[in-house]
């Protein structure tokens, strides 16, 4: 391992992400600028560029927030200046699929306990599916769940949050029991009742029964801070920051902690819904990719049988075994053997993938499968 990415890696693994704050987005981001959305992946070249089902959950964000009363109003807001729309990760956020967050929107942070200051940032799990507006079809039933959590959920699961809770106890626990942290967290997500106090109100507690992945926004967010940790070393090619906007998967390194790189992104291979078969994939959508840039998702699924067993067949058998992780820099103390984390683009691999949800391409049919998303070679 080259100096810059020792360096770079033991910062990552040096960080301690816990769960300290529920607030709304504007609250935990202070430089966030007026009537801006946030969105995943890098930057759109135009107006023009944005895909399909950002397009429709922007629109929905846009009308959360009283900022427009459909799409024709977004779209001349957005082109007369009166709201933009910028990467989440630019501004420390990180936001599933094809969500859009505004300010008013109830959001969580993580913080590194070893280094005050550092965190990260993600929004509330907006529900199930099929009606999430982070699938990308902008259904009003989507819009409803998050207004219920702006109006009052929120500010509960904030009352009652016992913060900070140490995450990486939960991440280990989750991979011995059967997840990959990305596609299947159902073992972490038998931790977040207790993320609460006891007396949390019924509506409140209902949600989070119902938001079965609330979750994985958690630890996209303590991704973000692992990542950011081992940010700013000269030199190093480790990646710090990974999401697709569904036309282009972008990413940055340590090295260049404010620079995209980008590259068009690849649709997720993998199994499909009954009569989704022959539906449009859109490629790569989602700063979820930060999990698989640490080192999980894609990488573990030999730690996840039960997902691995759906996704034989479809995705290259490699996919299944230690070299799933011959990309990354070296094993994590505070996680299960076998598990290593830090991607370096540099060093030599036989696959390299993003656990995701396959995304309608045309906005109209919300989620339609699961599967892989190759990593973008040169």
């Amino acid at each position: 391992m080259s100096d810059p990415n020792a360096r770079a890696y033991a910062g990552m693994i040096a960080a301690k992400p816990a769960l300290a704050r529920i607030a709304p987005l504007a609250r935990l981001v202070p430089s966030l600028g007026p009537r801006t959305l946030l969105h995943a992946g890098p930057p759109f070249a135009g107006v023009g560029e944005i895909t399909a089902p950002i397009l429709n959950a922007a629109v929905a964000a846009a009308m959360h927030e009283g900022w427009a009363d459909g799409r024709d109003s977004f779209l001349a807001g957005l082109a007369a200046g009166e709201i933009a729309l910028a990467p989440a990760q630019d501004h420390g956020v990180v936001t599933p699929l094809a969500f859009v967050v505004g300010p008013s929107m109830y959001a969580l942070e993580v913080v590194d306990a070893a280094s005050p200051g550092r965190a990260g940032v993600s929004p509330l799990n907006d529900g199930p599916m099929p009606h999430a507006l982070r699938l990308g079809a902008g259904r009003p039933e989507g819009l409803a769940i998050v207004r219920a959590l702006t109006d009052g959920i929120g500010a509960a699961l904030a009352a009652h949050l016992r913060g900070p809770v140490p995450l990486l106890p939960v991440l280990a626990d989750a991979l011995s029991a059967g997840d990959d942290l990305h596609g299947r967290v159902s073992a972490a997500q038998t931790h977040v009742r207790g993320f609460f106090g006891d007396d949390l109100p019924g509506d409140a507690a209902d949600y989070l029964v119902s938001a079965n992945q609330f979750v994985l926004n958690v630890i996209m967010a303590a991704c973000a801070v692992m990542l950011s940790a081992g940010a700013g070393v000269a030199g190093s090619s480790m990646v710090v920051a990974a999401g697709g906007n569904g036309r282009e998967m972008g990413w940055k390194v340590s090295a260049e902690p404010d620079v995209w790189q980008v590259r068009p992104a690849l649709a997720p291979v993998g199994p499909r819904f009954p009569g989704r078969e022959n539906a449009a994939a859109l490629p790569a959508i989602g700063d979820s990719a930060v999990i698989d840039a640490t080192g999980f998702g894609a990488a573990c699924l030999r730690f996840a049988p039960e997902l691995a067993g759906a996704l034989e067949g479809h995705i290259d058998p490699r996919y299944f075994s230690e070299g799933a992780h011959d990309a990354y820099l070296g094993p994590h103390p505070a996680l299960p053997a076998g598990v290593r984390v830090g991607l370096d683009l540099a060093r030599p691999r036989g696959v390299l993938g993003i656990m995701l949800g396959i995304v309608e391409a045309s906005g109209a049919d919300g989620l339609i499968g699961r599967g892989v998303a190759p990593w973008p070679e040169d």
